[in-house]
């Protein structure tokens, strides 16, 4: 009898012994779960907000801004009117008033939407450090301010800010981080 209660108290403590065991491995298992979703889900939140507050409108801007300019450049910079041997910049009274009221009514809005964007939303940037690209932007647009009060007074002796917009740098990355923040998404809600 003793050896049957040995035995039975033996089993029992085995059975109580990996029931608490599994229980504490089912424990620290959901908890280490519950921990990755909410990383996953934090890391999708601000994917989103990148995409949503700065990254999806800063690339739907950058593309309308280089469709709009290629079409400029096609339509008026034909033209020696607008030409120099550094690219274009108008030369006659005429392309002046053209380039002034594209300037202001067309290309800056669109410079300052981006712009703003930047600033307000500066914490959702990619990376440790502000892109070169994104400050060019900000010194051409704020260049472009004095520029446009001037012509507010008819003053009409500048046309041009004297920093340029970086078109080569601003375009390529804008399409990358969008891309690759869209690439992000998507392997975070599983459709990747």
């Amino acid at each position: 009898m003793t050896d049957s209660l040995v035995s039975w108290f033996g089993g029992g403590a085995n059975t109580v012994a990996f029931a608490i065991l599994s229980g504490v491995i089912g424990f620290l298992t959901k908890g280490v779960y519950d921990l990755w979703m909410a990383r996953r889900k934090d890391k999708l939140e601000r994917i989103n907000q990148q995409l949503r507050l700065l990254y999806g409108p800063l690339f739907s801007l950058v593309n309308v801004s280089t469709i709009t300019w290629k079409a400029f450049v096609d339509h008026y910079c034909q033209n020696p009117a607008f030409r120099t041997e550094g690219g274009y910049r108008p030369q006659t009274p005429e392309a002046e008033a053209v380039w002034r009221h594209w300037m202001q009514n067309v290309f800056m809005p669109l410079n300052l939407d981006m712009a703003r964007l930047i600033t307000e939303n500066a914490d959702l940037l990619e990376g440790e450090q502000m892109p070169n690209c994104l400050l060019r932007l900000s010194a051409h647009v704020h260049g472009y301010k004095g520029i446009i009060a001037a012509w507010q007074r008819s003053d009409y002796s500048r046309h041009m800010s004297l920093t340029s917009f970086p078109l080569d740098e601003l375009d390529p990355y804008a399409d990358k981080i969008y891309r690759k923040l869209k690439a992000r998404q998507a392997k975070l809600i599983g459709r990747h």
